[in-house]
């Protein structure tokens, strides 16, 4: 006796088997759930991404150097304190020996928006929001200190007010300058750039004075990249895109805000020597939603190569 296996139906043969109003019920349904994902799950679900990098000409004593780097805070109405303590834990548990922020602190409104783009605190609200992230920055611990750059939305706000709370709070901000740590007694340089959008890239300052086999470049924006001005190894870290925040299937992320479109949205870069890597961000601007781009700490553990 021959016995008659059943088989399941395949998805595709499901939906073609639904009447019209099941079919925009069920899209509906799907739409709302995807909705519901991307405002309420995935913009708190940090993802720590363990990146070894491979450097060319890297000095020996650099072997195995622990960098965590965050960016784009955006401390407001939609990314809270508590998260993003949150995340600041979660990166001080890697235990790293740098501990650097690329930039963008807060989001806040001014006189209704902001370069075009829909923000959701109003002015009054911006120093709250600046005493909360510098006090969580400066929980921040690394062996050999923490670092920081500006974004563009710090610069719409009050870049010197941003650079003295972070300060304070005992964060090194460099502005088109660097500053050296030593790594089991070989110097490194960590290079800090000026946002491309509004304070400007002056590569010849900041790398002035600096005469070392490999750096460590910290910028806001990636577009620099494009055109990058200085030979030698260096590991760049930079933010700003938030990895497009929405990657869609097959078009991928449809906004990008880079002169490059999705080029630099994310991920490892390289250009001869030079090593980019561009952090998705631990927040997000409008719509405060993300889909397949969860916010990122990002570990980086060098290595010659």
């Amino acid at each position: 006796m021959t016995r008659l296996r059943r088989v399941q139906p395949r998805p595709v043969e499901v939906f073609m088997k639904l009447t019209r109003r099941q079919f925009i019920r069920a899209s509906v349904a799907l739409g709302f759930t995807g909705l519901g994902y991307s405002a309420l799950v995935e913009p708190a679900w940090v993802e720590i991404c363990r990146v070894r990098v491979p450097i060319r000409k890297l000095p020996g004593s650099f072997e195995g150097l622990r960098v965590v780097q965050l960016s784009d805070l955006h401390r407001s109405a939609v990314v809270s304190a508590a998260y993003l303590e949150h995340c600041v834990e979660l990166a001080n548990a890697l235990q790293p020996d740098l501990m650097v922020f690329t930039g963008d602190y807060l989001t806040h409104a001014l006189a209704g928006s902001l370069k075009g783009q829909m923000v959701y605190d109003a002015r009054d609200k911006a120093p709250e929001l600046l005493r909360d992230v510098a006090k969580i920055i400066g929980r921040a611990r690394a062996k050999l200190g923490v670092f920081a750059v500006l974004g563009n939305h710090d610069h719409w706000y009050d870049a010197s007010a941003v650079t003295s709370a972070l300060q304070a709070a005992g964060v090194t901000v460099l502005h088109n300058a660097h500053a050296e740590v030593r790594v089991r007694g070989e110097p490194l340089p960590v290079v800090g750039l000026g946002d491309d959008w509004t304070e400007g890239a002056d590569c010849r300052r900041a790398f002035t004075g600096v005469d070392a086999s490999f750096t460590l470049t910290l910028m806001h924006n990636p577009d620099l990249f494009e055109r990058w001005p200085q030979s030698g190894a260096h590991l760049i870290l930079a933010g700003h895109t938030h990895g497009g925040q929405l990657k869609l299937p097959v078009i991928g992320a449809p906004v990008v805000p880079s002169r490059y479109g999705q080029r630099y949205a994310r991920g490892l870069f390289r250009r001869g020597d030079a090593v980019m890597y561009v952090n998705r961000g631990v927040g997000a601007l409008f719509p405060p939603m993300r889909f397949n781009c969860r916010p990122e700490i990002s570990f980086f553990q060098l290595t010659a190569g």
